[in-house]
């Protein structure tokens, strides 16, 4: 993995990069604990990167190595986001969250559904699910029955709400489910970004 440094009109954002710029572009978001950072993805960017994807995971601005360039600017993730995927001279990606990272792309997703392929999600943190229901793109959903930060019976809503759903659950894992199974949800990530 490589350091990269993605420059946008709030932040220069640093992130790590599995994989080649020419592949399709998957695109880390962590959750919002101060614990969280580009790392949150580390488990799924070599497996993906070895099947043909370019991987690159961030810190989101206000997180990590990532400097700000106006500390009053408030931008909204959403907004970042799709600076980041501008930069990256990519018209549109896969993206993956975490907790309130999964909230972040999932947003993206339904105001700019255009700029996104397919949606990987760990435990999203998202209030209002009820316009998920208008959500475009096929979602592959991992959660743990031993989530102490945003309880399992929550993934019935999203499966309920999303169109296109793919509900991957896990006896233990806690809040980072994808993660902490990674040997499991690797292959099954793979499967699901390489079907037709």
């Amino acid at each position: 993995m490589e350091e990269i440094f993605i420059d946008t009109e709030i932040a220069t954002i640093f992130a790590k990069s599995a994989g080649t710029r020419e592949n399709p572009l998957v695109l880390g978001v962590h959750g919002y604990s101060q614990r969280n950072g580009w790392h949150t993805w580390e488990p799924l960017m070599r497996p993906l990167a070895q099947v043909g994807f370019w991987v690159v995971s961030v810190d989101m601005p206000g997180w990590g190595r990532t400097v700000l360039k106006q500390q009053e600017q408030n931008v909204s993730p959403e907004t970042a986001v799709l600076q980041m995927l501008d930069s990256l001279d990519v018209d549109h990606a896969i993206l993956m969250g975490k907790s309130w990272g999964g909230g972040v792309v999932l947003e993206v997703a339904l105001n700019h559904p255009q700029r996104v392929a397919k949606l990987i999600l760990t435990a999203p943190a998202r209030q209002n699910i009820d316009p998920l229901r208008d959500l475009q793109q096929a979602v592959l959903l991992a959660w743990a029955k031993d989530d102490p930060v945003i309880p399992y019976e929550q993934a019935a809503r999203y499966v309920e709400r999303l169109p296109n759903v793919q509900l991957e659950t896990y006896d233990s894992g806690g809040h980072s489910a994808a993660q902490n199974n990674v040997v499991d949800f690797a292959p099954k990530a793979i499967e699901f970004l390489t079907r037709k």
